[in-house]
């Protein structure tokens, strides 16, 4: 073989790993692309708000082969906190942080609000990665919506050129706008949830919080075989209050009564406005004993409040308590059946002369 034969052979091999080199790169971006598009309609999917924290935070870092996922969001309100709930809060104390300084946000863009991509450093990416020292290089993302910056997504990987100053933004940039629209509607579908499980005069949980959380804590109870006792609140004569009084002077009444349950229960307690004057409370592993004793300090609590009505003589009312606990030992199977044992309980006070806690014989 003369060399000129040599030459186009060695032409052609090069020619071929060439592109092969491209058909392997563009087989490679054909992936990455198809990921980000089945990850994009997981986002668009996402059933609610803690679905979406759950597919950001756990997902994300899986999927796309990182070493960290964080997320930091404008939170001046407590808005997103509040929604989310404290179990949640505790499980990602170190990738779910919030901020209510817009300025904090501000510090790691520019003016454009561009991705920034760079080594990693501590002094500077400390705050949106705690307590973590394995990382190379890091990609933070603006989250925008309607213009305002309302967080960012932070990407850390131990590859020191994972994130480099000179790559290409425009797929960070399109999954920014992505997760922003995404974190907004959850944010808003949420609340109207919120506002449906929730009584507008009160701002206690409704009767149809109250009928969701029963189940589920029947179910608890039957399944761990722990104690679960419901307390019936009635108001007594309090048709006399709108009566003589007017309905402004009742709402005022139902307002500080909720205040009072509110302040009496626990954390693990369910409070919720049952309809009218009526209230229910559902006290998970909690025998009757212990239930009577929080039942009569609420009793007790209402019989010695003045309740400011707007007029010059504060009002007294009283307070009718029903209670029923559902226990190994008890014949209380259902959700209908501990209901029905409050209510009839509840009822049994009032027979009694009112201002007192009944205990249901089925407990």
């Amino acid at each position: 073989m003369n060399s000129f034969d040599s030459n186009k052979l060695q032409n052609a091999e090069t020619l071929q790993a060439n592109l092969d080199a491209l058909l392997r790169t563009a087989k490679h971006n054909e992936r990455k692309q198809l990921n980000f598009q089945e990850y994009e309609l997981t986002l668009l999917n996402s059933a609610d708000l803690l679905d979406l924290f759950r597919i950001i935070l756990e997902q994300h870092r899986e999927r796309f082969q990182l070493a960290a996922v964080t997320l930091l969001l404008l939170d001046p309100e407590y808005e997103f906190q509040r929604l989310i709930g404290s179990k949640e809060l505790a499980s990602w104390q170190s990738q779910l942080l919030f901020t209510d300084k817009e300025q904090i946000l501000n510090q790691y863009f520019s003016l454009r609000r561009k991705p920034r991509l760079s080594r990693f450093a501590a002094h500077s990416h400390q705050r949106l990665f705690p307590n973590n020292h394995v990382l190379k290089s890091v990609a933070i993302l603006p989250l925008i919506r309607h213009n305002k910056l309302i967080g960012c997504l932070n990407l850390g990987s131990r590859n020191i050129e994972r994130f480099q100053a000179d790559m290409g933004t425009q797929f960070l940039q399109h999954l920014a706008a992505v997760l922003s629209a995404c974190l907004d509607n959850a944010r808003l579908q949420e609340n109207i949830k919120q506002i449906g499980l929730m009584d507008p005069l009160t701002g206690i949980n409704n009767r149809r919080f109250f009928d969701q959380r029963v189940d589920e804590e029947v179910t608890l109870a039957l399944r761990n075989n722990s104690p679960l006792s419901c307390l019936f609140l009635d108001l007594d004569h309090f048709k006399r209050v709108n009566d003589t009084h007017g309905h402004q002077a009742g709402d005022a009444v139902l307002q500080q009564a909720a205040h009072i349950f509110n302040d009496i229960m626990r954390t693990s307690d369910v409070l919720a406005r049952y309809g009218g004057e009526e209230f229910v409370i559902l006290l998970a592993n909690t025998d009757s004993e212990i239930a009577y004793d929080i039942a009569e300090r609420i009793r007790a609590s209402i019989d010695k409040t003045h309740f400011d009505i707007g007029s010059k003589t504060p009002l007294k009312i009283t307070l009718s308590i029903g209670l029923t606990t559902m226990n190994a030992h008890s014949s209380l199977k259902t959700t209908q059946q501990l209901i029905h044992a409050a209510d009839q309980a509840v009822y049994a006070a009032k027979l009694l002369g009112r201002n007192r806690v009944h205990q249901s014989k089925e407990a």
